[in-house]
C-alpha cells in the first residue's frame, strides 16, 4: 500500500511540475515537493535531532529504499573501484593507473595520481583522494570500501600503506589516516536529489577531512542544518516536526534535474538570467574540457564576452532548449519507462514491465551511457543509452543530401549538428614547469586572455574530426577536443613526478631556486614569465632533472600525452548545422582541419595519443615553422574515403603527370608534322572513299564519346566539388549515376551487336606478324608521317583497325572500362552493400582506382581525337564517324 501511495504522489510531482513549467512558473525544484516526510537518521539509525551526528544516507533513505542495492549498483559511486588492478595493466597504457574510473585512472589536468599499493613513494593515498578529488565523486565507493573490499573504518595500519596513509604537503612525510575520526562519505543522495545542493560546503568539508559530515554539508542552505563559526554543523529543531520526521515544507527531494548533473558534469543554465559561467575543474568539468553549455538560452542573450555575439540567435544546446533532460538519455537502466526487453519473435512490442513500486525500492544508479573518448568507466555500461536514430527520423531530416545513408553510416550526427564550440576549453597543460602558487602553465583554446578575465574575448574554437570506435568496432567521424599535456616522470615502472617534488625542485618557500632562476631568468629581473617558465633548451631541462634527480628520483624525463574529449553536447540545427557539401569535400575540408596541439613543445618531446579514447587517429603530428604543435586528421588509409579532399593525392599529380605528357607529345608530333609537311615535296597517295561504319557503330561510337567525356566532366566536379554549390552538386552527383547507367547500357547492347554482325573481329589481333605489324605501325608514327610516307597498313571494311589501335581496344575494352564499371557501381552501392565495398577495399582503396582510370580515359580521349587527324585528310575518319563514308588510301601514289 505505501508503495503505491507513493507512485501516486510521484505521478502529482511530475503532472505539478509539468503544468508549472507549461504555465511559465517555477519548476519543480522551486515547488513544495509532496515526497513523502521522513526521519534524517545517523550511521546507528538513530535521530540525527537526538544524537547530534552526521546524517547517514544508508540509514535514512533506506527506510524506503534498499541503499544496499542501490551503492552496488551505481558506477558513479563505485568510480572504478570494482575494475582495480595491478599498475600499467588498464587499457590507458599508463603504467600507473589502476583502473578505468575516476578512482585510479590519472588525468593530468588535476594531475596528482592515486599511488599504487607497494609504490615506494605516495602521492595520494585513498584519504587524500578524497580530500583532493572528491568533488567530482558522489560518495559511497572507495569513500566507503577499501581496495580489498573492507570498510575503511575497519582496516588495519600498515606502514606506507596508500589505504591508511596520506603525503603531508607541507612537511612531505607519509603520516597515518585516522578512519575513524574522518569518518568516510556514504553515498550522497541529496547531491542528485535536492533542488540546490551546496556543492561549496560539501567540498570544503572533503577538503577540511570531515568526510562523515560532507552529505550533511550538502543540505546547507536549505534550513535543516546550519554552520557554526568553528565549522560544526548543527541540526535544525524547527525543519522538523513533533515525531522527528523532517517537515514537509522541508522535504525537497526530487528526481534529478539538469542542474544536479551540471554539478559535476559541466555548466547547466536555465532561466532568464544571462549565462555567465566558465567551465573549471570544480564546477563545469565538461565545459572545462570541451567548452559544452547545456542551456536553452539563446548564446546572443548571454552575458559573456563572445566574438560575433550579435549572430549566434541559436541556443546553447538545442536539446536543452526543446526541454529535453540528463535523464531522458541517461536514464535508469531498470526504469520501466525505457526498459527495453527482449522481444519474442512474434511480438511487436512487449508490454511487460517490472511493477513501478519495485522499482522505486530498488532503482538502479547504473545510468545509460555511450561511449565517450574520456569516459572510461563501467564499459559493461557502454551502448546503452539511446542515440539520435532513437528520437528523430534521420532519413527524412535528409532527404536534401545525395547518399543520405552512405553519410548516416560514416558521420556521427554530432559532426554536422555541432560544427562549432562558442565557449573557452582546455588546451595544452605544461607541469613539466610550475608557478609560484604550484600551479601548471595552462593554455585554453577558444578565447584571448586569461579564461577567468570577464574582458577577455572568447572565440570558440572548431572541433576535431577524428574515427569513434563503434560497438560493433565500425568507425564513425565524430568530434572532439583534445587536451595535450606534458609532464616529468621518473624510474621504472614510470611515475609522473609528484607535485611536491616540483615544488621542492622548483621552490624555495615563496620564490623560485637560485638554479632555477639562472637558467630560465633570460632578462634577469628576478622573475618568470610564462614565456621565460618553458622548457626550451637542454640548459633549462638539465637543470630541472638534476634537481629531481637530487630529490632521489631516478631517470627523470619528460613525457606527453594527448586526450580526445568527446564533444557532444551544443547540439544546434537549421542554418547553424553544417549543410554545405563543400565544408568537407574539398581540399580545405572539415574533415582534415587541424587543430593546434601546443603553443610550444616542452623539451622538444612529441606527445602520444592515450590508448583507451576509443578513437581512430590516422592523422600526423606536426611542427609548424613558429615552434606551435598541430594535430593534422587524414583518411588515407582508413576505411573513410571523402571526395574532393582524400580522394584524389598521388592519384591526382599521377593523372596530371598523363594528362601534361599527352598534351606535350601531341603537341611536338603536331608541330614535327607541321614542319616536315612543309618541307617535304607534296605527294598525294591514291585514295577511294568506302563505306566502313553502319548506322548503329556511329550511334554507338557517338554515345559513348559524350557519355564518356559527360562522366569526365562530371566526375571531376564530383572529385573536387568546391566548384558549385550543394544544390548543383546534388543534380551532378544525380547526371553522373544516370549517365554511367546509360554508358554501361550501350556497352552491352553493342557487346551484341558486335557479335551478332560479326564486326567484332576487328577489334582482335591476329596473332601471326601481330608484333611485326605493331612495330611497323610505331615507326610510321615516329617517322614514316613525317617523310610522308603511306599507312602501312589499308583500311577496309573488315579491317578497320590497325595493330596499335587493336591492342589499345583490347586494353580497353577488356580491362579498364569493365574494372570502371565495376568499381562505379561498387562506389555507387556503397551505401546499399556496404558489407561488399568493404570487402573489396572499402572506398578508400576504390576511389582511387576510379579516379586513376578516369584520367587514363581523359588522355585517351584527347589522344584519340589527335590521331584522327592522321588519316588521308586531317578530318576523314571524324566525316567518316559522321557519315560512314570515309577517304582511305589505297597506297598508289601520284607525284605532282
Amino acid at each position: 500500500m505505501k508503495y503505491a501511495k507513493l507512485l501516486l504522489i510521484l505521478a502529482a510531482v511530475s503532472f505539478i511540475s509539468a503544468a508549472a513549467i507549461l504555465a511559465g512558473g517555477p519548476a519543480a525544484a522551486d515547488i513544495a515537493t509532496v515526497h513523502p516526510q521522513y526521519k534524517m537518521l545517523d550511521s546507528d539509525g538513530r535521530n540525527v535531532l537526538d544524537s547530534g551526528n552526521p546524517v547517514s544516507t544508508m540509514q535514512t533513505c533506506g527506510q524506503c529504499h534498499d541503499t544496499e542495492f542501490i551503492a552496488s549498483h551505481s558506477y558513479h559511486g563505485d568510480a572504478g573501484l570494482s575494475s582495480m588492478t595491478q599498475p600499467g595493466a588498464t587499457d590507458s597504457g599508463r603504467p600507473w593507473d589502476t583502473s578505468s574510473g575516476w578512482f585510479g585512472d590519472w588525468n593530468p589536468i588535476t594531475y596528482r595520481y592515486l599511488s599504487p599499493q607497494g609504490d615506494r613513494l605516495i602521492d595520494l593515498g585513498t584519504a587524500a583522494w578524497i580530500e583532493t578529488l572528491g568533488f567530482r565523486h558522489s560518495g559511497g565507493g572507495p569513500a566507503v570500501t577499501s581496495r580489498e573490499g573492507t570498510p575503511l573504518e575497519d582496516v588495519s595500519v600498515v606502514a606506507n600503506d596508500p589505504e591508511t596513509h596520506v603525503l603531508d604537503m607541507g612537511s612531505g612525510a607519509v603520516v597515518p589516516w585516522d578512519w575513524s575520526g574522518s569518518g568516510v562519505e556514504e553515498p550522497n543522495c541529496f547531491l542528485c536529489h535536492i533542488p540546490h545542493p551546496d556543492q561549496q560546503s560539501r567540498v570544503e568539508a572533503l577538503e577540511a577531512g570531515q568526510f562523515e559530515w560532507a552529505d550533511t554539508a550538502t543540505l546547507y542552505g536549505t534550513g535543516i542544518v546550519s554552520k557554526a563559526v568553528d565549522g560544526t554543523w548543527t541540526w535544525n529543531p524547527g525543519a522538523f516536526d513533533e515525531d522527528g520526521k523532517l517537515s514537509a515544507q522541508h522535504v525537497q527531494i526530487q528526481a534529478p534535474t539538469n542542474d544536479n548533473c551540471g554539478i559535476c558534469h559541466g555548466v547547466v543554465h536555465s532561466g532568464d538570467t544571462p549565462l555567465a559561467a566558465v567551465g573549471s575543474a570544480l564546477n563545469g568539468w565538461a565545459t572545462l574540457t570541451t567548452g559544452q553549455v547545456f542551456s536553452g538560452q539563446r548564446i546572443s542573450d548571454s552575458a559573456l564576452n563572445l566574438a560575433n555575439k550579435q549572430e549566434l540567435n541559436r541556443a546553447w544546446d538545442i536539446h536543452a532548449e526543446r526541454l529535453v533532460s540528463c535523464t531522458d538519455c541517461h536514464h535508469s537502466l531498470n526504469n520501466p519507462v525505457y526498459l527495453q526487453t527482449e522481444l519474442i519473435s512474434s511480438l511487436r512490442l512487449d508490454v511487460r514491465r517490472e511493477d513501478f513500486s519495485d522499482y522505486l525500492t530498488r532503482p538502479s544508479h547504473n545510468l545509460a551511457k555511450g561511449r565517450s573518448a574520456q569516459g572510461t568507466l563501467a564499459y559493461e555500461f557502454d551502448y546503452t543509452m539511446r542515440t539520435c536514430d532513437s528520437c528523430h527520423e534521420t532519413e527524412k531530416a535528409h532527404d536534401w543530401l545525395p547518399y543520405a545513408d552512405r553519410h548516416l553510416e560514416q558521420i556521427a550526427c554530432e559532426t554536422c549538428h555541432i560544427p562549432a564550440m562558442y565557449e573557452a576549453a582546455a588546451g595544452q597543460y605544461d607541469w613539466t614547469v610550475i608557478h609560484i602558487d604550484g600551479s601548471p602553465i595552462t593554455i585554453p583554446r577558444g578565447v584571448e586572455g586569461p579564461v577567468d578575465d570577464v574582458a577577455s574575448l572568447i572565440t570558440g574554437y572548431e572541433p576535431v574530426v577524428l574515427e569513434r570506435i563503434g560497438e560493433d568496432g565500425s568507425t564513425r567521424l565524430a568530434p572532439y577536443n583534445l587536451v595535450s599535456s606534458w609532464f616529468w616522470v621518473y624510474g621504472d615502472p614510470a611515475r609522473p613526478v609528484r607535485q611536491l617534488d616540483l615544488e621542492r625542485a622548483f621552490l624555495d618557500g615563496d620564490s623560485y631556486r637560485p638554479e632555477i632562476l639562472e637558467v630560465f631568468d633570460g632578462d634577469g629581473d628576478g622573475l618568470l614569465s610564462d614565456k621565460e617558465l618553458s622548457i626550451d633548451n637542454d640548459a633549462k631541462e638539465a637543470a630541472v632533472a638534476g634537481r629531481l634527480q637530487s630529490l632521489g628520483l631516478t631517470n627523470p624525463r619528460i613525457d606527453a600525452e594527448i586526450q580526445p574529449y568527446s564533444v557532444s553536447h551544443g547540439v544546434t540545427g537549421g542554418d547553424f548545422a553544417t549543410r554545405d557539401c563543400t565544408t568537407c569535400h574539398t581540399k580545405d575540408s572539415r574533415i582534415t582541419d587541424p587543430m593546434l596541439l601546443a603553443a610550444y613543445v616542452p623539451g622538444g618531446v612529441a606527445p602520444h595519443f592515450v590508448a583507451d579514447s576509443n578513437t581512430e587517429a590516422a592523422g600526423s603530428i606536426e611542427t609548424a615553422k613558429d615552434g606551435t604543435l598541430w594535430y593534422r586528421p587524414s583518411t588515407s588509409g582508413t576505411s573513410i574515403a571523402v571526395l574532393g579532399s582524400t580522394a584524389g593525392g598521388w592519384i591526382d599529380w599521377v593523372g596530371w603527370f598523363l594528362l601534361a605528357m599527352t598534351f606535350i607529345g601531341i603537341a611536338v608530333h603536331g608541330a614535327l608534322r607541321l614542319i616536315f609537311t612543309r618541307r617535304l615535296r607534296k605527294v598525294h597517295p591514291a585514295t577511294e572513299l568506302v563505306h566502313i561504319y553502319e548506322p548503329y557503330e556511329r550511334f554507338w561510337h557517338w554515345l559513348q564519346a559524350a557519355a564518356i567525356i559527360i562522366l569526365i566532366i562530371t566526375g571531376a566536379i564530383i572529385h573536387w566539388p568546391g566548384w558549385v554549390g550543394t544544390t548543383s552538386f546534388t543534380k551532378l552527383v544525380i547526371t553522373h549515376n544516370v549517365v554511367a547507367a546509360i554508358l554501361v547500357a550501350n556497352a552491352l547492347l553493342s557487346i551484341i551487336w558486335h557479335v551478332a554482325s560479326g564486326a567484332i573481329r576487328s577489334y582482335i589481333p591476329r596473332p601471326r606478324g601481330f608484333f611485326d605489324q605493331a612495330v611497323q605501325q610505331t615507326l610510321f608514327y615516329v617517322k614514316g608521317i613525317f617523310q610522308g610516307e603511306p599507312h602501312p597498313f589499308e583500311k577496309d571494311v573488315r579491317h578497320k583497325m590497325n595493330p596499335l589501335q587493336q591492342m589499345t581496344y583490347v586494353v580497353i575494352l577488356n580491362v579498364l572500362l569493365p574494372l570502371q564499371m565495376l568499381t562505379g557501381i561498387v562506389i555507387w552501392g556503397a551505401q546499399h552493400w556496404s558489407s561488399v565495398t568493404a570487402s573489396l577495399g572499402g572506398l578508400g582503396f576504390l576511389l582511387p582506382i576510379h579516379s586513376l582510370i578516369a584520367w587514363l580515359f581523359a588522355s585517351f580521349v584527347i589522344l584519340h581525337v589527335y590521331l584522327t587527324t592522321t588519316g588521308a585528310t586531317p578530318l576523314a575518319a571524324i566525316r567518316a564517324m559522321i557519315s560512314g563514308w570515309e577517304v582511305i588510301e589505297v597506297h598508289e601514289e601520284v607525284v605532282t
